[in-house]
């Protein structure tokens, strides 16, 4: 099954949750609206339009009152307090990551153009718990494996919203070893996947 590069794992328990995934995936499940997906939207159309702060209001003020109005209303507080990121909004293309035995979809949320004609690809950590040190090293080498197809050229940059963290692939490259390992761990998944679902 594909997965989200979303998906890095922060879980502390990855059987539980690899036995909810199961759950899940195994039935005729229809799911319901992604929790954040009305807020990534929102931050889009205010990068496409300019009126970012607007448009955070507006999706704020739709959503019922609750845990996710309270979420949202934090994570546009963050995202409007990062103006290096206020940037016109850039095509970027999705692909898919394959291994032997898993496939991981890789989308990033949006692109940004910079002066010059730089384009950052960019993915958003928008959960509670912060994003590991790991979990964006991981995710800025998907992306930075995958570029030729998200955006020739482009930067792949990871931010932790509520923590108004920028994270960035560096000058040194990653170590050597480093896509056996993303891959040792893709299977090691797909593997404990198969076993749970036996």
């Amino acid at each position: 099954r594909d997965r989200d590069v979303t998906g890095v794992q922060t879980c502390a328990l990855p059987i539980y949750c690899i036995r909810q995934q199961i759950r899940i995936y195994g039935q005729n499940y229809q799911p319901g609206p992604a929790f954040y997906k009305d807020f990534v939207e929102a931050v889009r159309r205010g990068r496409a339009t300019g009126a970012d702060e607007l448009i955070l209001q507006r999706v704020i003020a739709a959503q019922p009152d609750g845990p996710r109005k309270e979420h949202y209303a934090d994570l546009a507080r963050h995202w409007l307090a990062v103006p290096e990121l206020r940037l016109p909004i850039a095509s970027a293309g999705r692909t898919i990551w394959r291994t032997p035995r898993l496939a991981v979809s890789i989308q990033p949320d949006f692109a940004l153009a910079k002066a010059g004609g730089n384009v950052m690809v960019v993915k958003l950590w928008l959960k509670e718990q912060p994003l590991t040190h790991d979990a964006a090293r991981g995710c800025l080498r998907l992306l930075d494996r995958h570029m030729a197809e998200l955006s020739p050229g482009g930067t792949a940059i990871v931010v932790d919203v509520r923590r108004d963290e920028l994270h960035r692939v560096g000058r040194r490259p990653f170590k050597r070893g480093f896509d056996a390992y993303l891959e040792s761990e893709a299977e090691a998944m797909a593997a404990l996947w198969q076993r749970l679902a036996a």
